[in-house]
């Protein structure tokens, strides 16, 4: 049989809420793949489950990473084997969905909470679905591969609007980021200055931000507001957009700071 084409290993993560019980599936998966000498992978992973896996590897030595579909993906797959440790390397069972309105003049101005609730209401588990990018009235969607072909036939509307439903080969264009580039006056680079700069807000309204966990750093909740942003971090403040931290640009004479971002838009 082809490299590539061999068997890759089951689908074998269950979704559970318990961040223990997750890392404890993550590692039998890994230990599975190295006794069955054969890839195995997970559902979609948050940042934060992610990064508990990467500070919390299990023994033995066995290669692993994440996939999401396309570069900046935050909900990501994990793979456990390499090219080096098992001789083949087979694409990563994820498909790229474009949904597009049926009928655009009578299309509504749809959210990601829209498509993820049109696709829960199929019976889809969330660890199944992994990105929702939405640019205009398109929404691309990152799915495992066995259910792509359940969500083709089976998504036909989101909320009163018709969509017809393509898979998308290769790389999506669509799909790499865009940016602004700005440029904040902050007294330091400690994170609640950063924010309160981005956001527009007084000092005190952003560290309302962090007591009700909607400021991230490289996908993980922080309530740390003293920590220094450190360059190409990347941090998102709930209803405020997200950033990619490019250092100190320069100082003003009165001690500030100049630094530079790049938001997403």
């Amino acid at each position: 049989m082809p490299a590539g084409r061999r068997n890759a290993g089951p689908l074998f993560y269950k979704k559970m809420d318990d961040p223990t019980l997750i890392l404890r599936h993550l590692t039998d998966l890994a230990r599975r793949a190295e006794k069955q000498n054969t890839y195995q992978y997970s559902g979609f992973l948050s940042p934060a489950e992610q990064e508990s896996f990467r500070r919390n590897p299990p023994g033995g030595g066995l290669p692993f990473s994440f996939a999401g579909g396309f570069p900046e993906a935050e909900r990501r797959i994990l793979i456990c084997g390499s090219e080096d440790f098992f001789g083949y390397r087979p694409e990563p069972p994820l498909a790229v969905l474009v949904l597009e309105p049926a009928h655009e003049k009578y299309a509504e101005a749809l959210t990601h909470r829209d498509y993820l609730g049109a696709l829960m209401s199929l019976g889809l588990k969330r660890d199944q679905l992994g990105d929702i990018v939405i640019q205009d009235k398109t929404a691309y969607l990152i799915c495992l591969e066995p259910v792509s072909d359940y969500i083709r036939t089976n998504l036909t509307e989101v909320r009163r609007t018709s969509v017809r439903i393509r898979r998308e080969e290769g790389p999506v264009p669509a799909l790499e980021p865009r940016f602004a580039e700005l440029e904040l006056n902050v007294a330091s680079e400690r994170l609640d200055a950063v924010v309160a700069a981005f956001c527009g807000l007084a000092r005190g309204k952003a560290d309302q931000l962090f007591a009700a966990e909607k400021v991230f750093v490289n996908g993980i909740p922080v309530t740390d507001r003293s920590r220094s942003l450190k360059e190409g971090e990347r941090f998102s403040v709930r209803g405020f957009g997200k950033a990619v931290y490019d250092g100190i640009a320069g100082e003003s004479r009165k001690g500030r700071l100049f630094v530079r971002l790049r938001k997403y838009i």
